[in-house]
């Protein structure tokens, strides 16, 4: 965004005629749109793609977990037929029996796995939110690059058209005229590369969106207010949906910890059976018999997996810990970035209020006086002019810096209805609007 606000800076430099302030103030700005920023990104994550990506997850990690949470063996029925000189029927069943706790480890593991899908969703929602109202700050900060273009676009045109008529009637030089011809392909040209850059912000914003077909609605035109920006970073980062998937990953490795220290421990099978014997010579005799067996882990003892799986809790928990280190300084770093970005905006609003447009107002009297030489005239335009491109720059840097405080504290939907209240309560104006916010 920074560099098409120095192509605009370049373009300020070529000759202008006078134009309505309140007229330009109104073609820079994006008019406010019906629609709530809140419902907007509602409507965008109802039908987003990636979401149901992540919900067919969610889904799969509950069927696991109540797959899980099932009993680990079943019973076993046993058949066994004999025929020599005496014949043997039995008929028996066995069912082994969970002493080790694999059960109980494993409905855990099941447990926290779908907690860990349900964290990575809701960090999927926030990611997609957050990323969202960004892509949507850089689509109407092109906007009003563009609006702005434009304006001064027209402006050439008719100082070309001037300036050709003055050198037919003799009244300016053949280099007057020439830099009129100039400076109007120069604006062509700029204004040409801004509706490229549009374009591409709004490509990217549809890509942001999943949904090429939804209108995006203007951004309000108060500014997200830093009064009440939460300063308990702490309990913050442990809210945040990444922190908890962290976690939740932490503990889920701490269950496959158990599953391997109960698969280093043997269960018991019994069982029961009961047949008949009979032989020609000899009447028959009824059988019945106890079953029990217990596997000898003597060849392999699990140790090995116990061991990997209490290397990957171990890393677990080191992730757990930096993550949550680095979300408490981002949150930091955004926040102060918002609350910096936001008092330059406001000290630029309070500080030039109606000093742009008076001072263009004033400057095109005594250039009409002829008071002063027409590149004197464009030296203090082009200062004038910079102050409204820098103050659209300024504003939707602060949109950017809000935007990247919500994805790093979590907190944009809290912030999207305290944004849609103000909105609503009393609307703010832009910096070069005459009026402070």
């Amino acid at each position: 965004m920074s560099q098409s606000f120095k192509r605009l800076r370049a373009l300020l430099a070529a000759p202008f005629l006078l134009v309505s302030a309140t007229a330009f103030a109104d073609n820079a700005t994006p008019i406010p749109s019906s629609p709530t920023l809140a419902s907007y990104v509602d409507a965008v994550l109802r039908t987003h793609p990636e979401l149901k990506v992540a919900d067919a997850s969610v889904a799969a990690a509950q069927a696991k977990a109540d797959g899980l949470a099932q009993a680990i063996y079943n019973p076993e029925l046993n058949a066994d037929a004999q025929r020599s000189q005496s014949d043997a029927y039995s008929i028996g069943l066995s069912q082994s029996l969970d002493f080790s706790g694999k059960r109980s480890a494993r409905t855990a593991s099941g447990q926290k796995q779908l907690q860990q899908a349900v964290a990575e969703r809701a960090a999927l929602r926030q990611q997609l939110a957050t990323g969202l109202l960004s892509a949507l700050a850089d689509y109407q900060a092109k906007q009003a690059l563009l609006a702005l273009v434009q304006q001064r676009l027209e402006l050439l045109q008719r100082f070309s058209t001037i300036a050709e008529q003055q050198y037919a009637a003799g009244d300016n030089g053949i280099l007057d005229r020439n830099l009129g011809q100039l400076a109007l392909a120069e604006g062509i040209a700029i204004a040409g590369r801004a509706e490229l850059e549009l374009l591409e912000a709004r490509r990217k914003l549809d890509t942001a969106t999943g949904n090429s077909g939804l209108q995006p609605p203007s951004l309000p035109t108060a500014l997200p207010s830093v009064a009440h920006l939460p300063t308990d970073f702490d309990a913050l980062s442990k809210a945040l949906p990444s922190v908890q998937a962290a976690q939740a990953r932490q503990e889920a490795a701490l269950a496959e910890v158990d599953i391997a220290r109960s698969n280093s421990r043997a269960d018991p099978t019994v069982g029961i059976r009961g047949g008949r014997e009979t032989s020609d010579s000899e009447p028959g005799k009824t059988l019945v018999g106890l079953q029990l067996s217990i596997p000898l882990f003597v060849r392999n003892n699990f140790r090995a997996e116990q061991v990997a799986a209490s290397a990957s809790a171990d890393a677990a928990r080191l992730e757990t810990a930096a993550l949550t280190q680095q979300s408490i300084a981002r949150m930091k770093a955004t926040a102060s970035q918002f609350r910096a970005s936001y008092a330059a905006w406001e000290r630029l609003s309070k500080a030039s209020g109606t000093a742009l447009d008076n001072g263009i107002e004033l400057l095109d009297r005594v250039w009409k006086a002829r008071e002063f030489s027409t590149a004197e005239y464009l030296v203090q335009l082009k200062q004038l002019l910079d102050g409204r491109a820098a103050g659209e720059e300024l504003r939707y840097q602060t949109w950017q810096a809000w935007a990247e405080w919500l994805e790093a504290s979590g907190q944009w939907r809290e912030g999207l209805s305290e944004l849609d209240a103000t909105a609503s309560a009393s609307p703010a104006t832009t910096p070069n609007s005459g009026n402070t916010p």
